[in-house]
């Protein structure tokens, strides 16, 4: 068994002692310490080095070792991400973000004590997402779209934007801020459908009590159900495919993000991702009466 150092340099550098900081929510411990890089021009740059030390089985094959590296690189930059949510707290600095995983990258891998490289001569790097060229599409049918939008003086729907927001943080490996704008999402575009169906249902009743209903606050979930069933016969409670609990799991999730601090997985961001889109879908085709 060896002792693996896994490290990084951040792209600044941190006012920060150099020492251990421990990160008790995601495990383990971060190393800061003053470090520098050489630019492309030859000129050197100070910049935090972040590192952290794990147990690598001896004698594991090349691929069981890429699974080990990758895991230890996502469970850093974890631990990194905390530290800067902190660190952003402490100093004010609004420009001090989550990282993602090309912006740490490369990740190097040294066997503590020894300094030969551990599970290849080569880094571990991530590449920046690029942006694909879209296919299949007709040019001609998102122009339409475009001067639609630009010329009604609109804006794109902020729910949208915000699933759109919510897989690109999925992509680069923000994942509790994928969750979070993915509810978001569905709390935007949810309320806001809700509250017309309340206005046209109840449109020839006491006005104090439509806007009482529209007003009360009696849980998302119970709105997406029994409300939905009351006012268009329909609740997302009975849809297919396992739905409505995969939708409980993320918003519990997503209650434990917000009330307890906890850090998204990969997998959780994906369901998240999966559950807005198929809300905002089944909202769009509800009609406003």
């Amino acid at each position: 068994m060896a002792n693996v150092r896994i490290s990084i340099h951040l792209p600044y550098l941190l006012v920060l002692p150099p020492g251990e900081y421990p990160v008790p929510g995601v495990g383990g411990l971060v190393r800061l310490d003053d470090g520098s890089v050489t630019k492309p021009d030859g000129t050197s740059e100070a910049r935090t080095a972040a590192s952290a030390v794990f147990d690598a089985p001896d004698a594991d094959d090349a691929e069981t070792q890429e699974r080990q590296r990758q895991a230890e690189a996502d469970r850093l930059l974890r631990c990194v991400n905390r530290l800067l949510r902190w660190y952003r707290v402490a100093t004010g600095q609004a420009a001090i973000i989550e990282l993602t995983r090309a912006q740490a990258s490369p990740f190097r891998f040294i066997v503590d004590g020894t300094g030969a490289a551990w599970g290849g001569d080569v880094p571990l790097e991530y590449e920046a997402t690029g942006l694909p060229v879209p296919t299949k599409v007709n040019r001609a049918t998102i122009g339409d779209t475009v001067r639609k939008g630009l010329a009604d003086r609109t804006d794109p729907d902020v729910a949208e934007l915000n699933v759109l927001d919510a897989r690109y943080a999925l992509s680069v490996g923000r994942f509790r801020e994928s969750v979070l704008l993915c509810w978001a999402a569905i709390d935007s575009t949810f309320v806001r459908k809700f509250k017309r169906l309340v206005s046209a249902r109840l449109k020839d009743h006491w006005p104090e009590g439509r806007d009482f209903l529209n007003g009360l606050d009696f849980g998302l979930r119970h709105k997406m159900t029994t409300g939905l069933l009351l006012l268009n016969c329909k609740s997302l409670h009975g849809q297919p495919d396992n739905f409505w609990n995969e939708l409980s799991e993320s918003y519990r999730l997503r209650n434990r993000i917000i009330h307890e601090g906890h850090v998204a997985q990969e997998s959780e961001a994906e369901l998240a991702v999966k559950v807005a889109q198929k809300i905002v879908a089944i909202v769009a085709a509800l009609p406003d009466t």
